[in-house]
């Protein structure tokens, strides 16, 4: 990723361990941002497969229509991508920031490609209790 874009958005991509006593382990891949709407939002994608199929083709449908108003949500957190830019709207607040299209872009292609990872150690992936 683009170091600028990874500073400024105070991004990090990281596999967390939790520990579910007697069921096991799993490990969860989570993003952390100084943009708390961002990350939630993406924390909400959480299958590459979902984002290539829906997310992607939604941004770059934003990118070559600007005039246009192409929205997604998450459980608490809606999008709206128009005009080049990404505004996040709170299930409560409202309208809460805007970043530009293209840094969203290259952020969730990035979130995208680390879904893909193995996690750290080689460990094996459970989703709560459905093992991959």
């Amino acid at each position: 990723m683009n170091n600028n874009i990874a500073d400024q958005y105070n991004l990090t991509f990281e596999d967390k361990v939790q520990d579910w006593g007697i069921q096991g382990k799993s490990i969860n891949k989570t993003v952390s941002t100084n943009n708390q709407y961002l990350a939630i939002f993406l924390n909400s994608w959480n299958s590459a497969e979902q984002i290539n199929a829906s997310l992607l083709p939604d941004i770059n449908d934003a990118l070559n229509n600007p005039d246009e108003e192409i929205d997604s949500d998450s459980a608490t957190v809606d999008v709206i991508m128009h005009r080049n830019e990404v505004n996040f709207y709170d299930d409560v607040k409202g309208y809460v920031s805007s970043i530009p299209l293209q840094d969203f872009k290259k952020i969730v292609t990035e979130w995208r490609n680390f879904l893909k990872t193995t996690p750290s150690g080689a460990a094996k992936v459970c989703q709560i209790f459905n093992c991959l």
